[in-house]
């Protein structure tokens, strides 16, 4: 497994969210993505036309671009987030700041939810125990990074990105 590390300013994300048992996350993720977002904006996405705030906060911000896992007291708190250009926040959505940090960043080819997921479980189950405990303590979240493309083809790229604390690199 192929890890980078990248320094990068604060980032402040856009979305909304759900809470997810840890046992569940890789059922109940999916389900999210599906009901709270394919299923209401696939208009959006045909037309790309805005109708509404929660659509143009959609567009304006790339949300679907990202995911966040916010680790909580035996639950994640799972957003489908985009990067916030600064424009009003609709009822609904929430902002999200991760801090300046350097990341520990992942990524992996494939068919989404599976690709995904695997590389989730080799990070948590080979870099984290080998690696990323030496490095961690800049909270308990963690971006989930998307591309453009067809989610389901076999080149379709995503990655998994670990904010860690290391010195800053030049």
């Amino acid at each position: 497994m192929n890890v980078k590390y990248e320094y990068k300013s604060a980032m402040t994300f856009i979305g909304f969210s759900t809470s997810i048992s840890p046992k569940e996350g890789y059922i109940k993720c999916p389900e999210f993505w599906d009901k709270e977002y394919s299923q209401k904006y696939s208009r959006l996405w045909q037309t790309m036309k805005p109708e509404t705030q929660d659509e143009k906060a959609i567009l304006e911000n790339g949300i679907g671009m990202f995911a966040i896992c916010d680790e909580k007291d035996g639950f994640f708190e799972y957003w489908i987030a985009g990067l916030y250009k600064g424009a009003e926040v609709p009822e609904g959505f929430k902002l999200y700041t991760f801090p300046e940090s350097e990341w520990a960043m992942f990524s992996t080819k494939g068919p989404l939810p599976n690709s995904l997921q695997e590389l989730n479980t080799k990070v948590w189950q080979e870099w984290y125990p080998n690696e990323g405990q030496k490095h961690m303590g800049n909270g308990n979240a963690m971006l989930e990074v998307y591309s453009a493309g067809n989610m389901q083809s076999p080149d379709y790229e995503c990655g998994i990105w670990v904010p860690i604390c290391r010195t800053k690199v030049n």
